[in-house]
């Protein structure tokens, strides 16, 4: 009977071992998830912690309309509540017509379901509306031309994605409009755009939870050159990714980004990078682990009335540059930011207008406010602090 128990025992053993071995062997032969952007490999270790969303950023966010507040041709800025005239209202979505009649209800909240019904639309196009409810999807949808997705409302619609990027734009003449979407740490981008044929609206969304590494909760880094991507992104609410939205338009962007707040990313509210042609107003940018904004090799961009308070490092930051581009920064609050209310970092640019803006506390270790180094001619009207031009002599500044 002893000599039985103890088999028995010795048999169990190696079950365990084996099985234990077994589990090691799958996991290290198992591939990696990959989810690619710019033709980058992210890896689960390349993932890092959450930002905290601690009680004085939550004290820091705003309550986001629920419906347009503003005229057309105006925007909303969000700090202060005012309607503000756009500077250029014809360079963003231009809308598009649909058969009154092409509007689908949603009557399964599954991605089968969802997708289903945008796949057979009909040819001229139509409008999906998704009840409330929460859609898990993995991988996301692709949405195609001429198509409005509406959900029932921001925390009401939820699509809650994990894999690649949760929707994928690969038309034109698209809507994107109120409901949320959920990373949940383990998704590229909420909103990506890389396939986009131009012609996009995304309004009243919330995008949160995504890729720290290299994802966005809006994100257009477009891998085909357009003549006019027209492309308009307000009243939206990015957080808690890599960066809020991020913009990288491979031609003449012909962009508005206005009246959306961001937070608690870990670079950046907003990343416009290689653009042309942007308008940014009337966002509310803050508690962002690096900056409110960073333009590297940016071009003709203009920030207005915007309120950029609470990052850690910096206001806004421009980097790169060939040395022809034009930037202008006016009537924006800048202040209360960890660093230089705005920062030029390996910057060739060769012109900046920095007009009326509050800089107040928002200063580097050696007390300057503003950051020129590499800009050729700086224009600058109102008290903007102490400027650091560096000490190769190269900025020429002219106060007004």
């Amino acid at each position: 009977m002893k000599n039985n128990l103890n088999l028995l025992i010795i048999f169990l053993l190696t079950l365990v071992y084996v099985g234990c071995g077994t589990s090691d062997k799958t996991t290290k032969d198992t591939p990696k998830k990959e989810l690619t952007q710019d033709e980058d490999i992210i890896d689960s270790e390349d993932v890092v912690s959450p930002v905290e969303i601690t009680q004085k950023i939550l004290k820091d966010i705003i309550e986001m309309p629920k419906s347009i507040p503003c005229k057309d041709g105006e925007f909303y800025r969000l700090k202060t509540k005012e309607c503000l005239a756009l500077k250029n209202r014809l360079w963003g979505f231009q809308g598009f017509t649909l058969p009154l009649e092409n509007v689908y209800n949603l009557d399964k909240c599954t991605q089968n379901s969802l997708q289903s019904l945008i796949d057979n639309l009909p040819k001229e196009g139509g409008k999906i509306i998704m009840p409330e409810c929460t859609i898990e999807i993995v991988d996301g949808i692709e949405l195609n031309s001429s198509i409005i997705l509406e959900g029932a409302g921001v925390g009401k619609t939820i699509l809650s994605n994990r894999g690649e990027s949760a929707i994928h734009v690969i038309g034109k003449d698209v809507i994107i409009r109120n409901f949320t979407i959920d990373g949940n740490l383990d998704t590229l981008n909420g909103i990506d755009g890389r396939l986009t044929k131009g012609n996009t609206l995304i309004e009243f969304i919330e995008a949160k939870n995504f890729n720290q590494s290299r994802g966005a909760g809006i994100s257009f880094l477009t891998k085909r050159r357009l003549n006019r991507p027209a492309l308009t992104i307000r009243y939206c609410t990015t957080s808690n990714s890599l960066h809020g939205i991020n913009v990288k338009v491979m031609a003449t962007a012909l962009a508005l980004i206005y009246s959306n707040q961001s937070y608690a990313n870990k670079d950046y509210g907003i990343n416009l990078s290689t653009n042309y042609l942007v308008e940014v107003a009337g966002n509310y940018l803050h508690n962002n682990e690096e900056a409110g904004v960073k333009s590297p090799n940016a071009n003709h961009i203009t920030y207005h009335h915007n309120d950029m308070n609470f990052n850690k490092k910096a206001g806004i930051v421009y980097t790169g540059g060939t040395g022809y581009g034009l930037i202008k920064v006016e009537n924006n609050d800048l202040s209360n930011n960890g660093g230089m209310a705005f920062s030029a970092r390996d910057t060739r640019l060769s012109n900046l207008y920095l007009t009326n803006n509050i800089v107040t506390n928002s200063i580097d270790i050696n007390g300057y406010a503003i950051g020129v180094e590499g800009v050729r001619q700086v224009h600058i009207t109102g008290n903007h602090g102490r400027v650091w031009a560096g000490d190769n002599n190269y900025s020429n500044i002219t106060y007004y």
